[in-house]
C-alpha cells in the first residue's frame, strides 16, 4: 500500500466519526424543535391556569410559533445557500435556545407570546439546514440515505415522548421546564454542529423576496387573528371583521408581488401541475385535520374531563405511537400498492379513527376516544411521508428542494388555520359539542384528501 493509500486509510474513521457527529448534531436539532411542539400541547391548560388566559391566548401561543415557521421556510433555504448552511444552522439553534430561555422566564402573557414567534423564526432556520448538513457530511448517496433515515427516525421518537416527557415536566417541574428542557439539548447540538459539521458551499442564491415574505407573514398572522378572535369575540365583531379584511388584502398583494418579482418566495407556476397542487392541498388538509385535532384533544381531556398533564399525556401516546408505526411501513407499502393507494387509504384509515372518536361525551367514554383517536394517528403516519412523495414524484429533481419548501410551508399553514378554526369553534360551542364538529371537521378534511388523490395523484 503506497503513502497515499494509507493516509487515506488512516483518515477514514475520523471522517465517519466526524460525519457521525455532525449528524447526531442535525438530529438534535431536528429533535428539539419536534419536541417543544408536542410537549407544549399538554402543558397549555397549564400555562392558562398560571397565566390566567383564555382559550385564544393558547391559540395564540402555538400560532405565533407556526406563522412565522410556515412563512420563513423557503425564504431560509435561499439564506443557507448565500451564508452557508452550518452558519445559519448554528445561528438559528442559537437563536432557538435563547428564546427558550426567554419563555420559561416570562412574566406576563405578551412576553410569552413574542418569545414563541422568535422561537418560530429561529426554527424556520434549524428545520431545513438539518438535511444540508447530513448531505454535505454523507456525499456517498448510500450512507446519506442511512443517515436520512436515522433523521427521520428522531422526528418520530420525539413525536412519541413529546406527550410522555411533557406530562411528567409539566406535573413535576412546572410547564416553565418545557422550555428549559431545550437549553442543555440545544448546547450540545450547537458544540457538536462547531466541531463536527461541516459547511456548505456558498452559491449565489435568488435574491430575498422581503415584500413578499411581509405580505405572507402579515397576511396569514390577521386572517388567523380573525379566526382566533372570532371565537371570543363574535364574528360580526368590528375587530374581527376588520382584522379578516386585512388579512385579505394582504394575502392578495401577496399574491400580486409574486407574479412581478423576478425571484418570487413562492413560485406560483409549481401550481400549473394538477397534481402537484393536488399533493399540496392534500397537505394543507391533512395538517389542519390531523394536528388541529391534536390541540384540541390535548385541552378537552384536561379542561373537560379533568384529566393531569401526565394522564393527558398517556392518553395521547396511542396516537403518537401508531403515527410513527404508520410512517415505518411506508417503504414497503409504496412499492407495493403506490402512493395513490397509500393517500386513499391512509386517508380512510383516519377517517375511521376520527369518526369513532364520535362516540366519546364523558370520561366514562374514554376508549373510544382514545383507541380511535390512535388509528388517526395510523391513518395521519401513512398520510405524511406519501404526501411528500406524491408532490415530489411531479417535479424534477433540480426543483426538488423547492417542491419541498413549498409542500412544507402549506402544511404548516393547514396546522396554524386549523388551530384557529378548531380552537374557535370549542370555544363557541362548548366543550362536548364543540369536540364534535371539531371531529366533524377533521373528517371533512381525510374525505377531501381521499378525493384529491383519486382525482388527481397517479400511481
Amino acid at each position: 500500500m503506497g503513502t497515499v493509500e494509507q493516509a487515506q486509510a488512516a483518515a477514514a474513521p475520523k471522517h465517519a466519526r466526524g460525519a457521525a457527529f455532525a449528524l447526531f448534531s442535525a438530529c438534535l436539532g431536528y429533535f428539539m424543535v419536534l419536541l417543544d411542539g408536542s410537549a407544549l400541547n399538554i402543558a397549555l391548560p397549564s400555562i392558562q391556569h398560571d397565566i390566567h388566559g383564555s382559550l385564544a391566548t393558547l391559540q395564540w401561543l402555538v400560532n405565533i410559533y407556526t406563522i412565522p415557521l410556515a412563512c420563513l421556510l423557503l425564504s431560509s433555504g435561499v439564506l443557507a445557500d448565500r451564508a452557508g448552511s452550518r452558519r445559519v444552522f448554528m445561528v438559528a439553534l442559537t437563536g432557538f435556545v435563547l428564546m427558550s430561555l426567554a419563555c420559561a422566564l416570562s412574566v406576563n402573557v405578551g412576553m410569552l407570546i413574542v418569545c414563541r414567534a422568535l422561537q418560530g423564526i429561529s426554527a424556520a432556520g434549524v428545520l431545513p439546514t438539518t438535511l444540508a448538513i447530513i448531505a454535505r457530511s454523507y456525499p456517498d448517496l448510500a450512507e446519506r440515505a442511512k443517515a436520512i433515515t436515522a433523521w427521520g427516525a428522531t422526528g418520530g421518537i420525539a413525536l412519541v415522548l413529546g406527550p410522555i416527557g411533557g406530562g411528567w415536566l409539566t406535573q413535576s417541574l412546572g410547564w416553565r421546564a418545557i422550555f428549559l428542557v431545550n437549553l442543555p439539548v440545544g448546547l450540545l447540538a450547537l458544540w457538536l454542529s462547531f466541531r463536527y459539521a461541516k459547511e456548505t458551499e456558498r452559491r449565489d442564491a435568488a435574491s430575498y423576496d422581503l415584500l413578499g415574505q411581509v405580505c405572507a407573514i402579515a397576511g396569514l398572522g390577521l386572517v388567523v387573528a380573525a379566526l382566533i378572535e372570532g371565537g371570543a369575540l363574535g364574528w360580526g365583531d368590528p375587530v374581527t371583521l376588520a382584522l379578516g379584511a386585512a388579512g385579505l388584502l394582504m394575502l392578495a398583494l401577496f399574491a400580486y408581488v409574486e407574479n412581478k418579482v423576478a425571484s418570487p418566495m413562492l413560485p406560483f407556476g409549481m401550481f400549473r401541475r394538477p397534481a402537484f397542487t393536488a399533493a399540496v392541498v392534500s397537505g394543507f388538509a391533512f395538517q389542519f385535520g390531523t394536528f388541529g385535532l391534536q390541540f384540541i384533544v390535548a385541552i378537552f381531556v384536561e379542561e373537560a374531563w379533568g384529566y393531569s398533564p401526565v394522564q393527558a399525556g398517556f392518553f395521547l401516546l396511542p396516537f403518537a405511537i401508531l403515527l410513527t408505526i404508520g410512517t415505518s411501513f411506508l417503504n414497503r407499502l409504496w412499492k407495493a400498492r403506490g402512493m395513490r393507494w397509500l393517500l386513499i387509504n391512509g386517508s380512510a384509515v383516519a377517517t375511521l379513527g376520527t369518526l369513532a372518536c364520535l362516540a366519546a361525551s364523558t370520561p366514562s367514554t374514554w376508549p373510544a376516544l382514545t383507541i380511535g383517536f390512535a388509528f388517526t394517528g395510523l391513518g395521519a403516519g401513512i398520510l405524511a411521508p406519501s404526501i411528500n412523495g406524491a408532490a415530489l414524484a411531479e417535479v424534477d429533481g433540480q426543483f426538488a428542494g423547492l417542491a419541498s419548501g413549498v409542500l412544507n410551508t402549506f402544511r404548516q399553514m393547514g396546522l396554524a388555520v386549523g388551530v384557529a378554526v378548531l380552537g374557535a369553534v370549542l370555544s363557541t360551542a362548548g366543550s362536548s359539542a364543540g369536540l364534535h364538529i371539531d371531529l366533524v371537521v377533521g373528517v371533512v378534511c381525510f374525505l377531501a384528501v381521499i378525493v384529491l388523490a383519486a382525482r388527481y395523484i397517479r400511481r
